[in-house]
């Protein structure tokens, strides 16, 4: 923990992680599990759960590539690359990381990404965490208190799937935007860097919780070879579609009943690079928001793709992008149904707001605030509050908890 500076005023806290910090998701505390005492070790019930993912190029292994981004391929991609999960609980009423995190769980390889399951929990149900690896592997962890919070191993996927053994996970996604009204089972979809993307269901047998792995498909290739799927989403209002985005500069629609071909794509004639983030609104059927390195987010309707609603520069690559918190409650304020917090990589992070998803004439976006603080590549962003975000930051192993309304504009 270390308090900031007056000239630093508007982040609250920040801390530093012994391995590179590569993804950043917090989760809504009305799904954590509740306990009678708000005194105990670790944390209360209203604290937010903050998990880090962390990511670490093993010494021996750096010399065979080179270096310059995080998610290249390598032959031995599960010794070459070590990780762990570190677990903060960040109060309601002070913004602090704490002197340490309340568990750290080494992963046996790098995390790439990693996703909390938003759907409302059922009495007596633990909030799941879900890990992109190096290895090409998941994993779930369940939030879990005892005598303090922790993650407790629950469920992985098999290595059947990664023949090769050289496929990393870079991206996943849980169905819990496709439509909130509806019991439907736990899907999770990820992205590789071998080109693939596959579905895997998840369930309880016996009182255990498991992961497999239902379908498998070569998504994307440039120049007839495999290209990195950075990113993969499903899609609210749409059940059976999932989308991707990759290295070949374009973003795909798939039908999972079919997944030949896809059932639409935005190529080239829109994106100038790869495609590398995509983030669905979740309170709106259709509408999901898409990064890239070309350093704009861009706002889509499925229903129209033949042009972006509207899209902004960020002045850096996009790496994750976060929808206001309002948008996963039920009768959330619209006010706030356009704001975005994006990691955008060299230039920071942003708070966005497209004025085309708030029933206004303006179909702009714009940018309300910048954070700049971090010295390294922004690759993880989330919200704890209404008014209060972390960020995470990739060589120089920083993380912030700060105010996305009164930073450099």
């Amino acid at each position: 923990m270390e308090a900031p500076s007056p000239s630093d005023a508007h982040w609250f806290d920040r801390c530093t992680t012994p391995l590179n910090a590569c993804s950043l998701e917090t989760f809504d505390c009305q799904h954590t599990a509740r306990s009678d005492s708000s005194d105990q070790e670790g944390g209360t019930s209203d604290d937010v759960p903050l998990v880090i993912g962390c990511y670490q190029l093993n010494e021996r292994a750096a010399t065979a590539q080179s270096g310059d981004d995080p998610c290249g391929d390598n032959q031995d991609a599960s010794s070459c690359r070590s990780g762990e999960l570190r677990l903060h609980m960040i109060g309601p009423s002070e913004l602090s990381f704490g002197n340490e995190p309340v568990d750290i769980i080494p992963m046996e390889s790098g995390v790439l990404d990693g996703k909390w399951r938003r759907k409302p929990a059922r009495d007596g149900e633990a909030a799941i965490f879900a890990s992109a690896c190096a290895s090409g592997r998941i994993h779930l962890h369940t939030l879990k208190k005892d005598e303090k919070w922790s993650l407790s191993p629950a469920a992985s996927t098999c290595d059947e799937s990664n023949e090769d053994g050289a496929s990393i996970c870079l991206a996943l996604a849980w169905n819990d935007v496709v439509n909130a009204d509806e019991e439907d089972g736990d899907r999770i979809v990820a992205s590789y860097s071998n080109g693939a993307v596959a579905l895997h269901d998840v369930g309880e047998v016996n009182g255990s919780i498991h992961v497999n792995e239902s379908i498998r498909w070569k998504a994307h290739s440039m120049f007839g070879c495999p290209s990195e799927v950075w990113t993969c989403s499903f899609l609210r209002g749409s059940r059976s579609v999932v989308l991707s985005g990759a290295d070949d500069c374009t973003l795909k629609l798939w039908d999972i009943r079919e997944t030949q071909r896809p059932v639409n794509k935005i190529g080239e004639e829109e994106f100038e690079a790869g495609v590398t983030a995509i983030s669905p609104q979740p309170s709106l059927d259709h509408i999901f928001a898409a990064g890239s390195y070309d350093e704009h987010v861009r706002i889509f309707d499925d229903r129209k793709l033949h042009e972006p609603l509207s899209k902004v520069h960020v002045g850096g690559g996009v790496w994750r992008i976060k929808w206001h918190p309002s948008c996963w409650k039920r009768g959330g304020s619209r006010q706030h149904f356009g704001k975005m917090l994006v990691a955008a990589m060299h230039g920071g992070c942003r708070l966005v707001e497209a004025a085309a998803l708030l029933e206004t004439e303006s179909d702009e976006t714009t940018i309300i605030s910048k954070f700049t603080a971090h010295e390294s590549m922004a690759y993880g962003s989330d919200w704890v509050s209404a008014d209060a975000v972390a960020s995470c930051s990739f060589y120089d192993r920083q993380v912030f908890l700060w105010d996305p309304y009164r930073v450099q504009s």
